[in-house]
């Protein structure tokens, strides 16, 4: 399962906007407790944004 959660993190849409994002913030900030909570919020941002592209992808393809 963890082989997945990683590869949900490191393919596609997360090279935009998770991967790039992440090595961005490691240059500029320096605190390690404002980075650790930077990058939750990025990696649950990331997470919605892919479930809603899913959601829109699935509804185009099936509509109701």
């Amino acid at each position: 399962m963890k082989k997945y959660i990683d590869q949900f993190y490191s393919e596609g849409l997360a090279t935009i906007f998770y991967i790039k994002p992440i090595k961005y913030l490691n240059k500029k900030v320096e605190n390690k407790v404002v980075k650790r909570v930077l990058e939750i919020i990025i990696k649950i941002l990331y997470t919605i944004i892919v479930i809603v592209f899913a959601g829109y992808v699935f509804y185009k393809k099936f509509p109701f």
